[in-house]
């Protein structure tokens, strides 16, 4: 992608043309890595369930929340609030994983299934992916739970669709995050960070780039942007499970001291 003298880069618009939703039970082995979140094809975990296909207008809405924010006797002095992020996506198809997801319940031997009037109470791992004109693909994963689902009417002719809103939750399997993303960006291509912002795991920018495979290879990309030594127990994931940090002067193993 290449910008034009005024900074515009066409490339760069988003212009959804297809994707898919997915969901399997939480457990680590239905956590896709991130050395294989960019990978061409994207390969889900076996216990994966797809969710078929969309509404026209039905694609990934996603919608982010702040709670209010926390003021002090000072004034010009505040903390942002809790926040929650969830997407909304209305599901075309009435299959067996719709069904099985929005009632939390399967057909007994009879195909009825026992209707229940709350929500499903179900957490489970959800893979969010969208391709873009161009080639371009963001990928989202995390755990999330059902928290309102909305039948449409039903007109002679027309699909009848049901708005699923899934909010992400926190969770351990993704180090404490909503959801991981990867892109939007080419499958298949490596994009070498160009920059690190510091935590508990750090994170390499932009999003969706490879972390170097290792000490070494980190060392070789230079400071990244580092120009001050990271605190205590912050640390960056390194393509070999191994954790690195910078100590003001260069990358050093483990997590800072």
């Amino acid at each position: 992608m290449t910008a034009d003298s005024q900074g515009n880069d066409l490339d760069a618009v988003g212009v959804p043309l297809t994707g898919l939703a997915a969901f399997a039970p939480v457990t680590i082995a239905n956590v896709i890595a991130k050395t294989d979140l960019g990978a061409s094809p994207l390969v889900l975990p076996a216990e994966a369930k797809r969710l078929g296909l969309y509404k026209v207008d039905g694609g990934p809405a996603p919608a982010r929340e702040t709670g209010d924010a926390i003021e002090f006797f000072q004034k010009g002095y505040t903390l942002a609030g809790e926040g929650s992020r969830s997407v909304v996506i209305t599901l075309a198809e009435q299959n067996a994983a719709v069904i099985a997801l929005t009632e939390g319940a399967e057909p007994d031997e009879n195909g009825v299934i026992e209707v229940s009037s709350s929500l499903p109470g179900n957490r489970f791992i959800l893979y969010v992916v969208t391709r873009y004109r161009g080639g371009l693909e963001k990928r989202q994963i995390g755990v999330a739970s059902v928290t309102s689902v909305e039948p449409d009417q039903q007109t002679r002719g027309e699909v009848e669709g049901i708005a699923v809103t899934f909010t992400w939750q926190e969770d351990e399997l993704f180090n404490g995050a909503p959801f991981w993303q990867w892109g939007p960006a080419v499958p298949g291509t490596v994009i070498a960070p160009t920059g690190v912002t510091a935590g508990s795991p750090g994170v390499f920018n932009p999003a969706g780039a490879a972390a170097p495979a290792s000490l070494a290879a980190l060392q070789a990309a230079g400071a990244l942007g580092q120009t001050t030594a990271w605190t205590t127990g912050q640390h960056i994931v390194l393509g070999d499970a191994t954790q690195a940090h910078w100590d003001g002067d260069s990358w050093a193993l483990g997590a800072a001291a």
